[in-house]
């Protein structure tokens, strides 16, 4: 494997500041107990979370910010995602082609899978988009396809 390929593959690993969203527990506590279930979907989570995934992928932070659950804040959300767009597009390229869509449970919350080819990526990127029941953004993450995240049972 060439040294660009590991830069890439490391670069898409690194966890962004959003991250957190996706990996602290609905409680804010570190357990190991099994997480909550949320509340049933009152949308379709992959028509919103496409939609997300598109608004970010073509920089249009207004919208995305127009969808932020709860308590997130717009001018943080924004810079998040100002600096997860600019490193995606330098490390990844442009997306090719989406293979595939779905909707998980992780730490009791709903995630937005997107696998997608990139062009400068190594192999499928797999893009995550943490939602509220109701099809809110909460939080983003990124990775190789390769390497999923554990979800809930």
């Amino acid at each position: 494997m060439s040294l660009r390929s590991l830069a890439t593959i490391a670069a898409l690993a690194i966890a962004v500041p959003s991250a957190a969203a996706q990996n602290a527990s609905p409680t804010g506590a570190a357990s190991t107990e099994k997480p909550a279930t949320p509340p049933p979907p009152t949308t379709d989570l992959v028509v919103a979370g496409r939609q997300l995934a598109e608004w970010i992928l073509t920089n249009q932070m207004d919208s995305v910010v127009a969808h932020l659950a709860p308590g997130q804040n717009a001018d943080t959300t924004k810079m998040e995602l100002a600096r997860f767009i600019e490193q995606l597009a330098i490390r990844g390229g442009n997306e090719v082609k989406v293979t595939e869509e779905k909707v998980v449970r992780r730490l009791g919350r709903y995630q937005y899978w997107r696998t997608a080819d990139y062009d400068r990526a190594p192999g499928a990127v797999l893009m995550r988009i943490v939602l509220t029941p109701d099809g809110k953004y909460q939080g983003h993450g990124i990775g190789l396809a390769n390497n999923p995240p554990p979800i809930d049972p």
